[in-house]
């Protein structure tokens, strides 16, 4: 986030608010007009049309004294709520006498007698109101400052939900970097010139492509196959023959989404753990296909065995790929690590099947 963004946030925010406040005393004001009017129709019917508009003016005055109110408050918004309300208090309170001397000198004008009327009968007739104000002010207060912090809340969960997908993304390039780099050692090593040059081509080409910035934590699986393509490029030079490789993935599927480098890792495990461990090699296959509503993802190899305690088996890789799953889609996906019948190991990865959105629109998980 940028740092004007903060300052937008604040002056939306500040628009809503001001903007809220102006309708509730539209709406607050407006009603204790109608209130008052309909009072004077059924108890003094002789002064309901006649106060009218001296009836307009003490409302607009309502409306005046409770604005400056609403100002004040705005000005110590810093304090703490209890702080608030005891100003708001002592605020409305302050404003009986005038607005008590106010409604007499209208009434005078009117023509209507008010000398029987105390100063104690006008708070319990007519100056209750500003406490009434002051309680629904409130409300709406904490209503706005409650959807602020639900909206502030769901941002930094986003933000966080963000940075921990980059994170787990990045921890799988030198990961992946550091065991190509090892094998280029092992082929200058065995005076394999040749072989580590085309290495070296190789991966710097894969590099570039899973380099390139992207704002998305998902991609399609064409262009994911594409990558892992590009990766065995870089391990065949080092396997030769010895690698074999299968991929079925149809074109139906190539538009689905997936997170971004979902395969690699696990690629990288079954030639990590498999095929470099075979004197004749092995082979590899990739598997795509949809059940129902998901997209299950396989990568087997024939290699030795799986250990009893798999959990040794779960290398940085494995682990970062599961996690990435379950921050993108929580229970909907998981991811299976199992031994084959007759040798070797089976990845399953099941996750919610989505297609790809259009040109203009965000990639974003089911």
């Amino acid at each position: 986030m940028s740092d004007a963004e903060p300052r937008l946030d604040e002056a939306r925010w500040s628009r809503e608010r001001l903007r809220s406040f102006a309708v509730f005393q539209l709406i607050f004001w407006g009603a204790n007009f109608v209130i008052r009017t309909l009072a004077a129709v059924e108890h003094r019917p002789e002064y309901a049309l006649s106060f009218i508009p001296y009836r307009l003016l003490a409302v607009t005055a309502g409306i005046a004294i409770t604005t400056a109110i609403f100002l004040v408050l705005l000005r110590y918004d810093h304090w703490t709520q209890p702080k608030r309300m005891a100003l708001a208090f002592f605020l409305c309170l302050a404003t009986l006498w005038p607005t008590n001397a106010l409604e007499r000198t209208l009434a005078g004008w009117a023509g209507a007698d008010l000398s029987g009327i105390t100063f104690l009968n006008y708070i319990l007739q007519f100056g209750w109101i500003y406490f009434m104000w002051a309680g629904y002010y409130f409300a709406l207060d904490l209503t706005h400052r409650t959807k602020r912090h639900a909206e502030n809340f769901a941002r930094a969960q986003a933000l966080a939900h963000s940075a921990q997908l980059q994170m787990l993304r990045h921890q799988l390039n030198p990961h992946f970097l550091f065991n190509s780099l090892n094998a280029i050692s092992s082929l200058v090593l065995d005076r394999r010139n040749a072989d580590a040059e085309a290495m070296l081509l190789n991966l710097s080409r894969f590099l570039r492509r899973v380099a390139e910035p992207s704002p998305n934590p998902l991609a399609i699986l064409r262009d994911e196959a594409e990558v892992q393509r590009m990766y065995l490029e870089v391990e065949a030079v080092r396997f030769g023959e010895k690698l074999q490789v299968a991929c079925n993935v149809s074109e139906q599927l190539g538009d689905c989404l997936v997170p971004t480098l979902l395969l690699q890792p696990v690629v990288e495990n079954a030639i990590k753990h498999g095929i470099a461990k075979l004197p004749q090699g092995g082979w590899i296959y990739i598997d795509a296909r949809r059940v129902g509503d998901t997209l299950r993802l396989s990568v087997e190899n024939d290699g030795p065995a799986l250990p009893k305690s798999l959990g040794q088996t779960e290398g940085i890789g494995i682990r970062n790929t599961r996690e990435r799953l379950q921050v993108l889609y929580g229970a909907k996906a998981w991811l299976k690590l199992t031994s084959r019948p007759n040798g070797g190991a089976r990845v399953e990865i099941c996750l919610p099947f989505a297609a790809a959105p259009a040109a203009d629109e965000e990639l974003l998980p089911a």
